[in-house]
């Protein structure tokens, strides 16, 4: 579990209940100590393995988790800022029924994302890769101090007056889809991403496939004037955003675009991301 904000909160009532079943519990206190228990508690048998916290807290868990290469299920207590892990994936967000699921739901396979660098570094996610905009925007938001959304939403406007789209190549199953100034570049495997925007509509984490959301050349004025649709997956509808699905995507900029795995900062381009089928269990 992650150690602060609303996790904080919400523990007593959770591990009394899980203690009740037999649960070992761990906290988080820096970037990557999820990682390394969840790592750890694969190596060591345990049959589930619970993410408590933000989204951050659940991909830190899903890198540790699939690098033991151990046969376990995932479950999250999504309890963060964005909480889209709970959308994308349909999990209960009053506290007793998501409790109720962790301990006696069903366990499905569900795809995950991989993200690798030229210097050999990889990332695993299981909801969203994005390059540009949003990426800015996340990381101007993890510097950002409060609760709830009002971080997330001073961090976009402080973002939308100083961001301006970049020349990019994306290449989607080795063939050029988009070149020319993006906004943004988002590779989905679920629908939903920025605390509920719904970015890429069609996107399935049980498909085997990834969908990409390209917001071309689009000036201060406009985004400011289509983000909103996003909500509701209505950008589309702008003839400046383009879309694709397939099993690679590769991102590359004439100078380096930031980038986030899950809504959390994760270096630069160029990246080349895939797809793994039925890589990880979920319990839902």
């Amino acid at each position: 579990m992650s150690g602060g904000g609303k996790t904080s909160r919400l523990w007593p009532a959770v591990k009394d209940r899980f203690a009740r079943h037999g649960f070992e519990f761990a906290t988080t206190s820096k970037r990557g100590d999820g990682v390394e228990i969840a790592h750890r508690a694969a190596l060591d048998g345990w049959p589930l393995v619970v993410a408590v916290g933000g989204d951050g807290t659940v991909n830190e868990v899903v890198n540790g988790l699939l690098e033991a290469g151990a046969p376990v299920t995932l479950g999250i207590l999504n309890a963060g800022r964005g909480n889209d892990c709970r959308r994308n994936f349909d999990l209960p967000a009053r506290l007793p029924l998501a409790l109720d699921r962790l301990l006696a739901g069903r366990d499905v396979p569900i795809d995950v994302g991989l993200a690798e660098w030229p210097d050999g570094r990889r990332r695993h996610f299981v909801m969203s890769l994005g390059a540009g905009f949003d990426a800015a925007v996340a990381a101007r938001a993890e510097r950002s101090r409060g609760s709830g959304k009002a971080p997330y939403v001073r961090a976009l406007l402080g973002t939308l007056w100083t961001y301006r789209p970049s020349p990019a190549t994306i290449r989607v199953d080795e063939r050029v889809h988009f070149s020319g100034p993006i906004t943004a570049a988002v590779v989905a495997n679920g629908p939903y991403y920025g605390q509920g925007m719904k970015i890429a509509p069609t996107a399935d984490p049980h498909d085997g496939v990834l969908d990409l959301v390209v917001l071309g050349n689009l000036g201060r004025v406009e985004l400011l004037r289509w983000l909103p649709t996003v909500y509701r997956g209505r950008h589309l509808a702008n003839p400046k955003v383009s879309t694709a699905r397939g099993r690679t995507i590769a991102i590359d900029a004439s100078a380096p675009l930031p980038l986030h795995v899950d809504g959390e900062p994760c270096g630069e381009t160029p990246v080349r991301v895939s797809i793994l089928p039925a890589a990880l269990h979920l319990r839902v």
